[in-house]
């Protein structure tokens, strides 16, 4: 009644606004429709639009315009759209539209599937007559007919479709119920919709099907009333009523549409069965392959349906011929497993089954065929330790389930077998490790992307919980717990940081350097800053032991800053920083561990200094590039004028001594420390580059690196020192006093000689002048000398303060750390590229002096290449009469020169090798 009143009303209602309008009447439609010659083309090819004017005479829609069902019609001038939208007869019967979509025929239609009928195609169109009237498509003798279109041997749906029986309709007829139908036109007996329904349909393997096990005894007792009385209770030899009124299946004994008055059970018994099927020779051919009926009794006889006869899956077998089996189709295990049928044919594996997927698994490809063992048996294909190996056998690289699909997983067996889930499973033999069922279900697989699927995003982490239940609550209520994902923000799952199968275990080397890696993902620019810090650098080298951000942040339990129980709130940052440093403290703390020098608003003092330190760098190299750009054609002039006039030396020689051996024992000192800390330190600062990452891993890691640093650090305070000392000792043992000592002409301290020279160099490179009369101390050399002092002091003060934050920030802010990373990275790259650069080309690799100028290293310079180079240091030692102090004849050994050289070209050769390093990284940084 109910449902009568809302038609009404919405056929009042439609009236309503098609007058509002002034919609056609039917006559107006009429003027076009009831021409037998409207066509129109549709996909290619003509379609007739004809309707005879008196077809709704006994339509049951008589009462209806048009435009009511077709209101997109209904337009106020002709013509109306030339296409007009499908009728929608769920506007009027909503409740049979709703029924129909949630069945199968419904779901087909709604995936677009070509196959699928819709309401015209059972009810007609235009003439759609009561189902009480003989010449309706939907009167009860017509019924098995307007199914049987589409379920019939040869059908579209048969062909495509597992329905399990592929001439329904050809078995209906020959059943009691189509020889009642048919031959007694007994219009009382059951066709397709008395069992089945008439708009839900649903599959027997759908729990909520009138046809399921559990509903077909009900369906079947709408007309074979008092079933209990009139059965026999006992059938071979076993009460069928496992407990009392606990009716079974009707189709446990009466297979569907071919149901007969006899019992099968009766007439066919299993020895009739292994007749044929104990003969080992016994097979028939499948596509083209023989395959194997024969059934080895013992495993019958072992298998968990040891106590069912054949006929009870083979229920679609045919008494009444020679071969009763010759009618048997695939098994339906459905007809007692109906609740884990319906799950599996909502699954990933169900859907490919039934869509006849040739690689789909069905029931026996996991559990067997005639010998099914319980799980809980140790022999069973799906004990649990056997379950990888089951799934395996298809999902593997060029398995059956890659083959035509796009699963995300295309090896998921050998990325679970290295897991730490498989190696616990396999080599520990731990039947507690996660196996595929844990996380996939039994049957119920579907696809990441399904929210009813276990490993969907939503439900993961609840998933992986039903083991790390701990985690999954820590996890759950932290900040990366899962909620409502938008396009700007999506929470992270078990799967973000563990991935899906190749979990490794989390103590283990691979999962340690893959965290910040993961946690980036997400947090890319925090990520970005954490590598500029001491922490990132050494971690990107392999250090695993160097904090990372869980071990700040932590693993699962992870808050916002502002949060009490966070790691890094201000009431427990101390604790988590005193884990690695144990004097940390509260001003320790403000050190900035994501600070960036390119955020001018909340890192003023890092701003700053970093790009004042690269002013100075730039300025530098700028200054001294021009410098070395412009003598270098006037050097090579010079060699090439040198070599017309070369002759070789042989036998003794006479020098001016140059350097005394402390000036050479500290130079090598100097030589020594400052490629130890070179290598190390640009290892340090370009630990993005593999090169860094090779050699790190050449002299054993980051913490090696890290010891050679500071040694080399401890050397260079140690010659520092010592050369300091020697001077002072020079100052005092000679009683000069402080102003003549530090400006005296051969002094190291710059005079107003060194500007002249400079000048005068200048005019010299460019042609303009003679060549400058240098003295003991060129400016360039001096600029060297001093950079040394500049350099011991800021790389040192400031390495000091990153070698010992806890002390520093005992009273200094933790900040300064930052400042003093920035000024020690970028002061050392500046002192490197200056040595191996500049310093190297005035020294060793200008043309005159190429390769190698040996005088650091033998303490000499032969008297007329003196003469030449400092004329006017050597003008004054013959002056004052101090020329014979310095001047020796002597002859070196070609051993002595060969150890020089070799050590020479090998600081020569790491120098330039850095250097080229360098330039690579910033170029392709």
């Amino acid at each position: 009644m109910l449902r009568r009143l809302k038609s009404v009303l919405l056929f009042l209602f439609l009236m309503v606004s098609t007058l509002g309008i002034q919609a056609q009447s039917n006559d107006d439609c009429a003027m076009c429709h009831d021409d037998p010659d409207l066509t129109t083309i549709v996909n290619g090819r003509e379609v007739s639009r004809y309707i005879p004017g008196n077809i709704l005479e006994k339509s049951v829609h008589s009462y209806l315009e048009c435009v009511s069902c077709h209101t997109d019609a209904a337009v106020e001038e002709f013509p109306h759209p030339e296409k007009l939208q499908p009728v929608n007869c769920g506007e009027c019967h909503d409740e049979a539209m709703s029924k129909f979509m949630d069945g199968v025929h419904g779901i087909a239609f709604e995936e677009g599937d070509r196959n699928a009928p819709n309401c015209a195609e059972c009810h007609g169109t235009h003439q759609i007559l009561s189902s009480t009237d003989t010449k309706s498509r939907t009167y009860k003798m017509n019924i098995p007919v307007l199914c049987g279109t589409c379920h019939r041997e040869g059908a579209p749906v048969a062909r495509s479709y597992n329905i399990g029986e592929h001439n329904i309709i050809e078995n209906y007829s020959q059943g009691i119920h189509g020889r009642g139908l048919f031959s007694s036109g007994l219009i009382v007996t059951a066709t397709c919709n008395n069992c089945h329904g008439n708009h839900l349909i649903l599959p027997h393997t759908n729990l909520n099907s009138s046809t399921s096990e559990k509903n077909i005894a009900a369906t079947c007792m709408q007309c074979h009333a008092r079933i209990e009385d009139v059965h026999t209770k006992v059938i071979n030899k076993e009460t069928w009523e496992k407990s009392p009124g606990a009716i079974p299946a009707c189709t446990d004994c009466h297979p569907p549409h071919k149901v007969e008055l006899k019992n099968i059970l009766d007439n066919i018994s299993d020895k009739t069965c292994l007749k044929c099927h104990e003969q080992t020779n016994i097979h028939k051919v499948v596509d083209g392959e023989q395959v194997s009926l024969y059934v080895d009794v013992n495993e019958f006889v072992n298998s968990s349906h040891n106590n069912i006869t054949c006929v009870k899956c083979h229920s679609d077998v045919t008494a009444n011929i020679a071969r009763p089996c010759e009618t048997a189709d695939k098994v339906d295990c459905s007809s007692c497993h109906a609740e884990e049928s319906d799950i599996y044919f909502q699954s990933g594996h169900g859907k490919a089954y039934f869509a006849k997927h040739e690689n789909a698994p069905y029931c026996t490809d996991c559990h067997g065929s005639h010998q099914v063992i319980p799980s809980k048996n140790e022999d069973s294909p799906t004990f649990r330790s056997a379950i990888p190996q089951l799934c395996g056998e298809c999902h593997k690289k060029d398995g059956q389930a890659i083959e035509g699909t796009n699963l995300k997983e295309t090896d998921a067996y050998f990325d679970y077998s290295t897991s730490v889930h498989g190696k616990s499973l396999r080599e520990k033999g731990l039947l507690a490790a996660a196996i595929c069922t844990d996380c996939h279900t039994a049957h119920f697989m579907l696809k990441e992307e399904d929210p009813r699927s276990s490993v969907n995003p939503t439900n993961l982490a609840r998933t992986c919980g039903n083991c790390h239940r701990g985690i999954y609550d820590q996890y759950i209520q932290s900040e990366h717990g899962i909620h409502d994902n938008t396009a700007e923000l999506k929470f992270p799952t078990c799967e973000t940081c563990h991935t899906a199968h190749n979990i490794s275990e989390v103590h283990e080397s691979k999962f340690m350097s893959e965290i910040t890696t993961q946690c980036g993902q997400c947090h890319k620019e925090l990520a970005e800053t954490y590598l500029e810090t001491y922490h990132g650098k050494v971690y990107q080298l392999g250090y695993l032991e160097a904090a990372r951000c869980s071990d700040c942040h932590g693993a699962h339990n992870i808050y916002r800053m502002d949060n009490p129980k966070s790691t890094i709130s201000p009431r427990n940052i101390v604790g988590t920083c005193a884990k690695c440093h144990t004097d940390a403290n509260m001003k320790f703390t403000g050190y900035l561990t994501h600070a960036t020098h390119y955020d001018k608003s909340n890192f003023p003092w890092l701003y700053y200094t970093f790009w004042a330190m690269t002013g100075l760098l730039l300025s530098v190299f700028a200054f001294f590039g021009l410098h070395t750009l412009l003598w270098f054609p006037r050097s090579l002039g010079a060699m090439i004028k040198k070599k017309k006039k070369h002759h070789k030396v042989v036998g003794k020689q006479v020098y001016i001594r140059r350097f005394t051996k402390k000036n050479r024992v500290t130079h090598i000192f100097v030589i020594t420390s400052f490629i130890l800390l070179a290598l190390t330190g640009m290892m340090l600062k370009f630990a993005y580059m593999d090169w860094a990452k090779f050699l790190s891993d050449a002299i054993g890691g980051a913490r090696v690196a890290g010891v050679l640093h500071r040694i080399g650090a401890v050397v260079t305070f140690g010659y520092f020192t010592f050369h300091v000392v020697s001077l002072l000792k020079v100052k005092f043992q000679k009683g000069i006093k402080v102003s003549k000592f530090i400006f005296s002409s051969n002094s190291l301290m710059f005079n107003r000689k060194d500007i002249k020279d400079f000048w005068a160099s200048i005019r010299w490179f460019i042609g303009a002048g003679p060549r400058p009369k240098y003295g003991r101390w060129t400016y360039w050399e001096k600029f060297d000398y001093f950079a040394v002092f500049w350099g011991v002091l800021v790389i040192g003060s400031t390495g000091l303060m990153l070698w010992f934050p806890e002390f520093f920030t005992k009273f200094l802010p933790g900040w300064l750390i930052n400042v003093a990373q920035i000024i020690h990275s970028d002061e050392a790259l500046l002192a490197v590229g200056f040595i191996f650069t500049i310093h190297f080309f005035n020294t060793h690799l200008r043309p005159e002096s190429f390769p190698m100028d040996t005088v650091i290293f033998t303490g000499y310079v032969p008297e007329e290449e003196y003469k030449k180079d400092r004329p006017h240091e050597y003008e004054q030692l013959v002056k004052s009469g101090k020329i014979n102090d310095v001047r020796v004849e002597k002859e070196f050994t070609k051993e002595r020169m060969r150890t020089i050289r070799i050590f020479g070209f090998t600081a020569l050769f790491a120098g330039v090798i850095m250097i080229l390093l360098i330039i690579y990284s910033l170029i392709f940084h």
